[in-house]
């Protein structure tokens, strides 16, 4: 399952070609960042994409916080909180405040900001899952706003963490009444880093916000003082980057980069335990109309023909392979996660039984879908059903091709990966992202659906495992997805570089927990 890529030498001796001087980024006091996807605007809510989320955590600040560390929530804009009966939640705000721009935050920015994202005339992706809970929000006070739920929510108080980044109410009206990008191109926060200038294809350059009051140590002050993101999409190209001294910090590191890198001398290898897991995703549903995951033997068989530990040795750095296997389909890590049915183990005989036992013997023609950092897994899981007659081939695609035929039903499997949502809380994120009715539901099963509805409408963590179980239980029994390997953050940087752990980012940094020796 080895899987090839061009040595470290010829990507620098390509590299030296074509660059010129590397200068030291430290003494500018400097970092420089390669993204994969192209970023158009800093917008969580018009654009949530992970490469967003993570800039928007740097550049806004919500009402509370999730601390990774202690697992618990934290002040940011709100000093406090308090549930005023099962729908209504009260927040105290902090009255010292200001924006990027200079203008003071209060009560009028949250219920701005929470009525322009419930406002059905605007439209953006995960707008019902993040803010369709929302009934409305209510001004008690200059500093006191009550949001009221719909429904008793119990995710309410993590979608106020994770999914609010509070705008500047004036600055932000007068933005989007130009455009609908307006905002996102010139954004204005209150966290520790402000944004210069946004291109999709120059990148986006942030500097330190000197204005910033952190409200606690789960979001710190900026350290560095400039950071400077260009668009990259290949990893090779990356590493070139990395070796000619023109990039500081590469994220999502593959094997044979990581492993060959880490040696070099001005180089180091990070690696965090992550939220993140690859799988296996199955159209039970027949959307696509390939018919045969309609089955379960099928894919059962499927499920028995991967070696994930093979896969785990194969793909992952030697610092990252003794990460465990992931067992379901949520994180341990997450509130109210929890399974006891177990994946299939690795079985090829028994995966070539059931098809045959599927009027299968001779196989079928499968297409995989895959994006991000799961294109060699998905190749290697290829090579793994070809092995037992499935006649797989990978199609890899853009975030936004990938979401695109995904939504039209012509996904027939998927080999993706899963953060919860770029590290959110709640295991409910997890749960309506794939069970929820919807484009993103391809296992047809409204008994999940219901399972994902009551586990949220109760507030007592232990009640709610208990509902969760049973939905975790059933995928894994039904085969309905498959955990293939977790996915730790892997990052190269330069030797002054510090990256602090403990925060539970996809990429295993956040900007403001960054600095040099």
């Amino acid at each position: 399952m080895k899987l090839h890529k061009l040595p470290l030498s010829v990507i620098a001796a390509a590299a030296m070609l074509s660059a010129g001087p590397a200068m030291a980024q430290k003494a500018k006091d400097t970092l420089r960042v390669g993204f994969y996807q192209p970023i158009s605007i800093v917008d969580l809510i018009e654009n949530p994409q992970p490469e967003v989320t993570l800039m928007a955590s740097a550049v806004f600040e919500s009402l509370i916080r999730f601390d990774a560390d202690s697992r618990t929530f934290k002040p940011e804009l709100a000093k406090s909180w308090t549930r005023v009966n099962d729908t209504t939640l009260e927040f105290k705000l902090r009255d010292d405040i200001k924006f990027q721009d200079g203008s003071a935050f209060d009560a009028d920015d949250v219920v701005y900001t929470v009525n322009y994202a419930i406002d059905p005339k605007n439209n953006f992706r995960f707008k019902f899952p993040r803010y369709g809970w929302i009934d409305h929000v209510e001004k008690v006070d200059q500093y006191t706003v009550r949001i009221v739920g719909k429904q008793k929510f119990a995710a309410d108080i993590e979608r106020d963490a994770e999914n609010l980044p509070i705008y500047p109410s004036d600055y932000h009206a007068a933005m989007v009444a130009k455009s609908k990008d307006a905002f996102g191109k010139a954004p204005i926060g209150t966290g520790p880093y402000r944004v210069l200038s946004v291109d999709s294809t120059k990148g986006v350059v942030m500097e330190r916000f000197d204005g910033f009051v952190a409200a606690g140590k789960s979001n710190p002050a900026a350290k560095i003082k400039r950071v400077e993101i260009a668009p990259i999409p290949d990893r090779q190209t990356q590493a070139a980057r990395m070796l000619t001294g023109e990039q500081d910090l590469m994220y999502d590191v593959e094997k044979d980069q990581a492993d060959e890198m880490a040696e070099q001398p001005n180089m180091t290898l990070t690696v965090f335990p992550s939220v993140n897991f690859s799988y296996m995703y199955f159209d039970s549903a027949d959307k696509s109309g390939i018919h045969v995951f309609k089955d379960k033997r099928v894919r059962e068989a499927l499920a028995h023909a991967v070696n994930r530990e093979a896969l785990n040795k194969a793909l992952q750095p030697k610092a990252a392979q003794n990460e465990p296997l992931p067992m379901g389909m949520c994180n341990r890590w997450h509130i109210a996660c929890d399974f006891t049915a177990k994946p299939m183990d690795y079985d090829p005989a028994k995966a070539k039984a059931l098809l045959a036992e599927a009027g299968l013997k001779d196989g079928f023609d499968l297409q995989i879908t895959s994006w991000g950092r799961t294109k060699d897994i998905a190749e290697a899981v290829a090579g793994e059903l070809r092995k037992i007659g499935v006649r797989a081939k990978v199609n890899y695609l853009t975030f936004g091709a990938y979401n695109k035929i995904r939504d039209e039903g012509k996904v027939q499997m998927f080999v993706s990966y899963w953060d919860n949502g770029g590290a959110q809380a709640d295991v409910h994120t997890t749960a309506a992202f794939f069970y929820a009715p919807g484009t993103r539901n391809y296992t047809g099963d409204k008994s999940l659906t219901g399972l994902m509805a009551k586990g949220v409408s109760v507030f007592g963590e232990d009640e709610r495992k208990a509902i969760y179980r049973q939905l975790f239980n059933k995928v894994n029994e039904e085969v309905y997805l498959f955990p293939l390997i977790a996915l730790p953050s892997v990052m190269i940087h330069s030797k002054d570089l510090v990256i602090e752990g403990d925060q539970k980012s996809p990429e295993g940094f956040k900007f403001n927990r960054l600095h040099w020796q």
